[in-house]
């Protein structure tokens, strides 16, 4: 039994297992490599509105994102540092045929014609007297194209121009948000006052909308034969009204407001902006505020009065210039440099004798009448405000009716600005654009629709036998 159970043992033990030969693994035809697409983005819509400041030697692009409500400022010159990177020249240079935009005064080539000062070609079609661009081929608001017998309005290089600068600048929104559907407003500057007594609006509303005909029918821009077919839609352009178009104009001198308002100043207070360009100065009174208890205060918020006079730095650089005998680009340079030898200069007169003009329009018409209304802050904005003596004599200026400058301020940027710290110090060039940029819809009444403040009750005077009747 023993021996029976260690042979039972000894094959139970002894049996190899024998395992099925490893087996490869099935195989699969295996897919073919597709390239991975990444997932579909949803488009969103935003809503820019740029602001367009057509200036007379440069223009400058502001536009705000309702999505966020930050202001940007378009860099024209990207590798630039500091103003110069935000200015385009409002030049065009002609030549062979072909036209340049916006090239820096020391670009100009041999053989090239320059128009410059286009904004004010166009004004001196109906004011011939302002004209002082100085060129052989430009006269009152007509232009020569050279080389040719064709004469074409100033209307239609302003119109390619801010084709130009339509072009430019959508172009850049679209990368700059390239999953975005993007619905822009534009808003242009206009040299003009608040009424337009000069009927300059609808000329520049033709411009600008041509502008954007010529600019979405993606026309040659840098060809001459180009201009023939913007004078005829100049001339057959009907504006469309204002729901049914994407653009408006709009006065400088309410755009410099509404950069005011979109600073940090909120005081119930009086204000006035003198904006001196290049070729136009543009004066707006405001009364800022709705604490409305002093007898004599104005109904609500009001833009007081603004007026626009054709001149400005060109005309000063003109008379320095003569002054010292030399040429503008230098007289250009000794004033920035702070030229101590400033003779008397009639530019500068004339810009305070607008500036009281202004004034007087809210006194004859009993604006205001508190005394505590008429005590006013000013700011002196644009790139011809840099001249010292120009401060100086706004500033010591007498001013009729009892109103009174209590201080000079500088303007500040609004806080939603990208990169607001570093332009603070030459925000004063870009105040119009920022307020072309703005959204803001302020209750306010224009200056024509501003009533004259009731003077005061005077209380009845009793006879004093009345005291003591008989």
């Amino acid at each position: 039994m023993k021996r029976f159970l260690q042979r039972l043992w000894h094959r139970v033990v002894g049996r190899q297992t024998v395992l099925p030969p490893p087996q490869d693994p099935p195989s699969f035809p295996l897919p073919k490599k597709t390239q991975s697409e990444p997932p579909l983005l949803d488009r969103g819509e935003r809503t820019l509105i740029v602001g367009v400041d057509f200036g007379t030697s440069s223009t400058k692009v502001i536009w705000q994102d309702l999505s966020d409500n930050k202001f940007e400022i378009l860099a024209w010159c990207p590798d630039e540092t500091g103003l110069r990177a935000f200015l385009l020249p409002s030049t065009i240079d002609i030549s062979n045929s072909k036209i340049y935009y916006g090239r820096p005064y020391e670009e100009k080539t041999k053989g090239q014609v320059r128009l410059s000062s286009i904004k004010l070609c166009v004004l001196c079609r109906n004011n011939p007297h302002i004209c002082s661009c100085g060129n052989s081929f430009a006269q009152k608001g007509m232009v020569n194209l050279p080389g040719t017998s064709e004469i074409f309005p100033a209307s239609v290089f302003a119109s390619m121009f801010l084709a130009h600068v339509f072009r430019t600048v959508e172009s850049t929104l679209q990368t700059r948000f390239p999953n975005d559907d993007l619905v822009i407003v534009w808003n242009v500057g206009c040299p003009m006052d608040y009424l337009d007594v000069s009927k300059r609006k609808n000329e520049w509303e033709r411009m600008t909308g041509v502008a954007l005909q010529i600019h979405k029918e993606n026309m040659d821009l840098t060809s001459t034969e180009t201009l023939s077919h913007v004078a005829t839609s100049l001339d057959a352009f009907i504006v469309p009204i204002q729901s049914d178009r994407n653009f408006l104009v709009l006065p400088e001198g309410l755009a410099a407001v509404k950069a005011f308002l979109e600073s940090a100043y909120a005081e119930t207070k009086t204000y006035a902006i003198v904006d001196v360009g290049a070729g136009t100065t543009e004066v707006s009174f405001l009364f800022n505020g709705r604490d409305m208890k002093e007898q004599g205060h104005p109904l609500r918020p009001c833009y007081l009065a603004d007026s626009t006079h054709p001149v400005g730095g060109l005309q000063i650089d003109s008379e320095l210039a003569k002054a010292w005998n030399c040429g503008l680009e230098e007289a250009r340079t000794l004033k920035h440099q702070g030229q101590s030898n400033l003779p008397t200069l009639t530019a500068v007169q004339k810009i305070c004798s607008q500036y009281v003009r202004t004034c007087w329009d809210i006194v004859k018409g009993r604006k205001l009448t508190a005394m505590n209304d008429k005590r006013f802050d000013l700011f002196i904005i644009g790139g011809g405000a840099r001249l010292r003596p120009l401060h100086k004599a706004l500033s010591s200026q007498g001013m009729p009716g009892s109103f009174v400058l209590e201080k000079t301020r500088q303007l500040q940027a609004p806080k939603s600005l990208r990169n607001r710290l570093a332009i603070q110090n030459d925000y004063d060039f870009l105040v119009n654009a920022c307020g072309l940029a703005s959204s803001l819809q302020w209750e306010y009444y224009p200056p024509h629709q501003v009533p004259a403040m009731a003077p005061p009750k005077q209380k009845v005077k009793i006879d004093p036998d009345e005291y003591y009747p008989k």
